[in-house]
């Protein structure tokens, strides 16, 4: 009865409304125009009622009937319904790809004339035109005996060369030669061989060779110390060097090398471990994670960022310093400069954080804010995708579920271009292969500049060429 009584009374109203527009009286009070045009403006938003679709086309509301009545395809079913707005609210989240490929006269529509700008923001800028110019060159398969995925993997900085993990524990280097308009493995050679998964890969001193594994049901995840061979040695002892073999005794998933003395940290599900003096006699500090060798960052699962001193009494479960904290579990960390962290999440968030920025709340608890969000990752489900920040630290680039790379601009938040992908298969690391220690690189001639992009079993080569390729054709 209640319904009926709704429906005579909406019914009414109509009539009324109609009654105003076609019998319009010229010597309407002031009364009466207000309160037309109240219901005028009324009527451009229509107000939402429960059980009600209004049509913007038919210009009037129908009942959503259950989809046992009319059928699931009916245009009014509660299931159409529900997939219009789906399909409309996807159509506005896509982003569109621009098919133009940039040429050299789009470079210079990017420049600025401004002889009064710091020439830091020169050479960013600078550095994200190279990013929109990035076109996939080629690939390389890697020649093994037992292809796996590739895990991790990092770029020597002053050879051609790369050092990667895979799925099967195999610790390999591939030497390349890559341009802007060509890439090609001249050799590949097995190094070392672990009892499970690689988890990451590490390069320190130009001459160190860090690499972690996963663990498995028989041994816990190690972490395994390697020299590099000289690169004047001939080719047949590309064998590593073992220096030092650690167990945790449960999953290790990272590690980091101080860039001061010789600490490892090492992240792991239990524990964190920071092992000092490990080339002649190990000391081993176990606790949970500044621009100090004494200090050490670690994300934690719980999305926390939690700061840990070896020179204080730090509370072994929280740290010191300021809390910060993601609302999700951190994925990958960056320190950038002396006083910020990049990280993100596994809720595809993508955030800089200042250690500093540490404000108290009305309750006497501490809250830091992060400094820039970055919008657009989309990650749900998995911790390994790529992630990695260039040189001069202001652009990061980051893999999403979506099997697409974004690239954003630290210093602003703002992405530089539209993402690159979809790839046919899970992105698991990336590096940027740049020039900015282009006096150090013996190999000049033969290394280009761009990104390297492990996707799957293979690598592939982004750089500055080819641009006459179609994009979509080489994914």
């Amino acid at each position: 009865m209640s319904r009926q009584r709704f429906h005579h009374r909406s019914n009414h109203q109509q009539n009324r409304f109609n009654n105003n527009i076609t019998h319009h009286r010229p010597n309407s009070s002031p009364i009466d125009s207000s309160s037309s045009s109240s219901l005028t403006r009324s009527d451009e938003i229509p107000r939402e009622i429960p059980g009600y679709y209004y049509d913007h086309e038919k210009n009037r509301y129908f009942k959503i009937m259950p989809n046992k009545a009319v059928g699931s395809n009916h245009r009014f079913s509660a299931e159409s319904i529900g997939t219009k707005t789906k399909r409309a609210e996807e159509k506005a989240r896509e982003l569109v790809m621009p098919r133009k490929i940039l040429n050299g006269m789009s470079f210079l529509l990017d420049r600025e004339i401004n002889f009064n700008k710091p020439i830091y923001m020169s050479k960013s800028e600078n550095r994200q035109i190279l990013i929109k110019s990035l076109r996939q060159v080629g690939s390389i398969k890697p020649t093994v005996m037992e292809r796996a995925r590739i895990k991790d993997f990092r770029i020597h900085p002053y050879f051609n060369k790369i050092f990667y993990g895979d799925a099967f524990g195999t610790i390999s280097q591939m030497k390349f030669n890559c341009t802007s308009n060509s890439c090609m493995e001249i050799y590949n050679d097995q190094t070392a061989k672990l009892s499970s998964e690689i988890t990451s890969v590490r390069l320190e001193r130009t001459d160190l060779l860090i690499t972690t594994s996963l663990g498995d049901p028989v041994t816990s995840g190690t972490m395994y110390v390697a020299k590099l061979s000289s690169e004047i040695e001939p080719y047949h002892s590309h064998s590593l060097e073992q220096k030092y073999f650690y167990q945790s005794g449960s999953t290790i998933w990272n590690c980091s090398f101080s860039e001061i003395d010789s600490s490892i940290a090492v992240g792991s599900s239990r524990k964190l471990s920071v092992i000092q003096g490990w080339q002649e006699t190990p000391y081993i500090n176990n606790f949970k994670t500044y621009s100090d060798p004494n200090v050490v960052f670690a994300g934690c699962r719980d999305g926390k960022l939690r700061i840990f001193d070896l020179r204080s009494d730090s509370n072994p479960r929280y740290g010191i310093g300021p809390m910060i904290s993601q609302k999700s579990p951190i994925c990958h960390l960056k320190q950038i400069g002396a006083w910020y962290i990049l990280s993100d999440g596994m809720n595809g968030s993508l955030s800089l954080w200042d250690v500093r920025n540490e404000k108290k709340n009305f309750d006497n608890t501490y809250v830091n804010k992060p400094v820039i969000e970055f919008k657009g990752n989309v990650n749900s489900t998995n911790l390994q995708y790529g992630f990695d920040v260039n040189l001069k630290e202001d652009i990061v680039a980051i893999a999403g579920q979506d099997n697409k790379v974004r690239f954003f601009s630290i210093n602003t938040g703002r992405d530089i271009r539209p993402p690159i992908g979809p790839f046919k298969d899970r992105i698991s690391a990336l590096r940027f292969c740049t020039w900015d220690s282009v006096e150090l690189n013996p190999e000049l001639d033969e290394r280009g500049e761009g990104i390297w992009i492990a996707v799957g079993e293979e690598f592939r080569w982004w750089s500055t060429g080819n641009n006459n390729l179609e994009q979509d054709q080489l994914l």
